[in-house]
């Protein structure tokens, strides 16, 4: 009897069935093992891509405001980068690629919530590599806006004029009807001023 309950335990739909409950009470964590095991017991199972959904999601579902640990947010790319690739004829690809993008501009929002807090505690050098970061990656436009404005400003505070008259003019040209158009015409201003005096 106790190997017949042993071979149960290790059986594709128990797994999948304890995978679910655990998922539907909110216990993301053990609904991640049981998926990972469905996966490396049964990988090519007619319901893996199904597991490895699941299992994405469960990371997704254990990321709570951008302010906090990125671990899961890294996690639940990554399982949902597997949905694509492993299963690319599968139902979930649609939405995996979904949850993909909305989670690349959460990490993007992420990144530049650090950028501000170090430009506000005049880290400049620091908010600058952050900036950096989010400007290498496809990000929406009004992240977009916002990251050049303060990478403009972090680079005009270091005192690296050239570098921040550029960004800006980058920032003008990309959108010619900012919101920041008015304090950048003030500070490109001021930077003339300073290039004549040096």
């Amino acid at each position: 009897d106790t190997e017949e309950n042993t071979e149960n335990t290790y059986d594709a739909i128990t797994l999948l069935k304890r995978g679910e409950a655990f998922y539907v009470k909110e216990d993301y964590i053990e609904a991640v093992a049981e998926f990972d095991r469905f996966l490396l017991l049964h990988p090519f199972h007619r319901m893996a891509a199904f597991a490895q959904f699941k299992m994405a999601m469960s990371y997704f579902q254990q990321i709570n405001t951008i302010d906090r640990d990125p671990g899961p947010m890294e996690k639940a790319m990554s399982a949902f980068a597997k949905v694509v690739s492993q299963y690319p004829q599968s139902l979930y690809v649609e939405e995996a690629k979904e949850k993909i993008s909305n989670l690349k501009r959460r990490e993007a929002e992420y990144e530049f919530l650090v950028g501000h807090f170090y430009y506000r505690t005049e880290a400049y050098s620091a908010a600058i590599a952050r900036f950096e970061k989010i400007l290498a990656r496809e990000t929406e436009d009004r992240l977009l806006e916002k990251t050049l404005y303060f990478l403009g400003l972090s680079y005009f505070e270091k005192g690296d004029s050239s570098r921040a008259s550029n960004t800006f003019e980058q920032l003008l040209e990309k959108y010619p009807h900012s919101s920041f158009e008015g304090k950048i015409k003030q500070i490109q201003s001021n930077l003339q001023s300073i290039s004549k005096i040096s």
